[in-house]
């Protein structure tokens, strides 16, 4: 039945057998293969995805990390006691005890008014208002504008 269709559609007349089949097996050849392509691109796109996922969860897991980094990460993320809070030192801004090069708290953005108390971190010198800096190291152990951990400080400095 085939035949017949391919026979009728070009016109009975076909001189060198290269008539109107070839088109027909060349369409379909060309279908075949952009099915082929389609699935290997697609098998390839599902693949990545799969190792992203596998990377991405190896990751979070701490698969990779040493036992030292990943307790570091982990201390980061945690934050500070009331009575660690109190082992950093307070200053009086504008009282010249202490060189307080900000002008200005980075977590608030509000201006340091003279004779107000502020909290300076020992590693860095980073200036906060005390109410601040206080509810920021309670969920964090690091200095919120250089991020350097706090937690070493107190460890080296309690020995």
């Amino acid at each position: 039945m085939h035949r017949l269709l391919l026979e009728s559609h070009g016109g009975g007349n076909e001189t060198s057998g290269s008539g109107g089949g070839d088109g027909y097996t060349r369409d379909m050849n060309f279908d075949a293969n952009m099915v082929i392509i389609l699935a290997a691109l697609l098998c390839a796109l599902i693949l990545a995805l799969g190792l992203n996922s596998i990377l991405r969860c190896a990751m979070r897991c701490g698969f990779g990390l040493s036992s030292s980094a990943a307790a570091g990460t982990v201390a980061d993320r945690a934050g500070l006691k009331k009575r660690e809070l109190k082992k950093f030192p307070v200053a009086e801004y504008g009282s010249g005890e202490v060189k307080i090069a900000a002008t200005e708290c980075a977590i608030c953005l509000g201006e340091f008014a003279d004779g107000e108390r502020v909290r300076v971190l020992p590693p860095c010198n980073h200036s906060f208002h005390m109410s601040c800096i206080d509810t920021w190291l309670v969920s964090h152990s690091s200095c919120p504008n250089c991020r350097h951990s706090l937690i070493e400080v107190h460890v080296a400095g309690s020995e």
